[in-house]
């Protein structure tokens, strides 16, 4: 009928597919989806303005000149019923959770994909993000290490991990260079003692018999003696032109340092500082851990041996029991190999590099040219050499002295016996 009126009216054919009445013929979804649907479209469908795709949709019989609009007295409007809600469960269900349900293709592609599989499972496992970003060790920043109480301005150990944290922070260095160059910029610091102590070793040299004669006679003074051999002993330094604040702040300004250096080190490789496991060499990459093999105690050794070497050249030979001295310091090196190796390679690398900047510095100062100009008097006998054995003999003839020593008794006071009956008389 409703064909009929308007093919009476002249128009062209106007058949539109509405939404409304295609809903139905779609997929046969569920009655809880097909009522969230309509709950959903419907004041689309009474304001006229639906999505494209569905009230919008032509069919293939539309017309390409617009169709005029039907007359109101042909085809009579059809109310639309409301849609009455069902008492069921749908009711609980959103809007929002129906209209997910229609998914396009894209979004399943995107939602099965590997790449998004990863990214949930990534998203999903916080334990093991957060255990990631602790391992991650994050660079050493200005006043790190006065946060962790390893500088202090009273300290010099203090003062050398400053300045290893300003090298590192200002240059970039990886740590391996850092403890190098910093411990040789503070052994060279210190050349200025040293060569104040050699100096005033060497002056001092031609004096040598007369200052142990001096030695051996306040043994055996009491106070005004030793007063009065005390003021002989620095009559002959000031003759020789040494000072007193010389000899004894030089070889004492040098300890410090030393033990500064050694201390600051170790203060810093024991895992106070964590950025000291990457230490940005391949055949040492972990500062904070001793080595398995002893290579750098034996490192250490062996540039302690040629140092000996080195310093025998400048030992007094009128004083024959240094000689002895360096025989047991030989040994010792090596003996104690296996304790130096408890403790970490960072530490031995700052050792062994102060080692190499002594032993460069020792050969330096040996050159007469160079000697004479810093005011060195030369040596012109040199210590002979004593084997190792007669060294050890000599060990052990003075331990059985001390032992021997030690086990003799005093012999028990033996009083004279009275002759009997004297008492009795009296």
């Amino acid at each position: 009928m409703v064909v009929r009126a308007m093919l009476s009216s002249g128009g062209r054919l106007g058949l539109r597919a509405s939404s409304y009445g295609l809903l139905p013929l779609a997929a046969r979804r569920s009655q809880v989806h097909r009522v969230s649907l309509r709950a959903s479209l419907s004041p689309l469908l009474t304001n006229g303005a639906c999505p494209a795709g569905v009230a919008g949709a032509r069919s293939f019989w539309w017309s390409k000149s617009p169709a005029p609009e039907p007359n109101s007295s042909a085809i009579p409007a059809s109310p639309v019923p409301p849609v009455q809600p069902l008492e069921t469960e749908s009711n609980s269900i959103s809007i929002d959770t129906a209209t997910q349900n229609f998914a396009t293709p894209a979004d399943e592609a995107v939602a099965t994909s590997p790449a998004s599989d990863s990214l949930l499972t990534a998203t999903t496992d916080p334990a093991s993000a957060v255990s990631e970003l602790a391992n991650v060790i994050q660079p050493l920043q200005h006043g790190d290490l006065y946060d962790l109480g390893l500088v202090s301005w009273w300290s010099p150990a203090g003062w050398v991990r400053y300045s290893m944290e300003v090298l590192h922070v200002t240059t970039g260095m990886p740590w391996f260079y850092v403890i190098v160059a910093g411990t040789i910029a503070w052994r060279l610091a210190s050349i200025p003692l040293t060569i104040m102590s050699t100096r005033n070793a060497s002056r001092l040299r031609p004096f040598t018999t007369q200052m142990k004669a001096l030695d051996e006679k306040a043994e055996k003074a009491d106070q005004a003696e030793k007063l009065e051999i005390l003021l002989k002993k620095k009559q002959i330094t000031e003759k020789a032109g040494v000072t007193v604040f010389s000899s004894l702040g030089a070889p004492l300004g040098q300890i410090i340092l030393q033990f500064a250096l050694f201390l600051g080190v170790k203060g810093m490789v024991t895992l106070p500082v964590e950025q000291l496991r990457d230490s940005g060499v391949w055949f040492l990459p972990d500062l904070t851990v001793a080595g398995p093999y002893y290579i750098m105690p034996l490192v250490v050794a062996g540039l302690a041996n040629v140092q000996l070497s080195l310093q025998k050249r400048d030992m007094d030979p009128s004083r024959p029991e240094m000689a002895h001295a360096l025989n047991v310091f030989r040994v010792m090196s090596f003996a104690f190999t296996p304790f130096m190796a408890a403790y970490p390679d960072g530490l031995w690398l700052s050792v062994a590099a102060g080692l190499a900047v002594s032993l460069i510095q020792t050969r330096l100062l040996q050159i007469p040219s160079i000697s004479t100009k810093l005011g060195i008097i030369p040596l012109t006998n040199k210590l002979p050499p004593v084997p190792a054995t007669e060294t050890f003999r000599l060990i052990s003839r003075y331990i059985q002295k001390k032992f021997s020593a030690g086990r003799r008794k005093p012999q028990a006071l033996r009083l004279p016996k009275a002759k009997p009956g004297r008492a009795s008389r009296r």
